[in-house]
């Protein structure tokens, strides 16, 4: 799970960190309870600073750019990608 923006994991990223100590359950647990941006199909999510920095963008855009993103990785690695 990372931030494809910035390529941070929730444990690298401090509020992710202070959620997940305040409700005693590790960094990622809290993304996936707490974070808007999460899509489970994907594996990803936006973090706050790249989701101002993208100007806000809507989840159904956030799903296509994650589509995207994991479709590139899985090409990259020389694995096919069927649409």
């Amino acid at each position: 799970m990372i931030c494809p923006y910035c390529n941070r994991k929730p444990n690298e990223i401090p509020e992710y960190q202070q959620g997940a100590q305040e409700n005693e359950m590790n960094p990622i647990e809290y993304v996936r309870m707490d974070e808007g941006t999460y899509h489970v199909q994907t594996d990803l999510f936006c973090c706050s600073d790249c989701y101002f920095s993208q100007g806000m963008p809507l989840n159904t855009e956030l799903v296509q750019a994650f589509m995207r993103y994991r479709a590139k990785v899985v090409e990259l690695s020389g694995w096919e990608v069927t649409p």
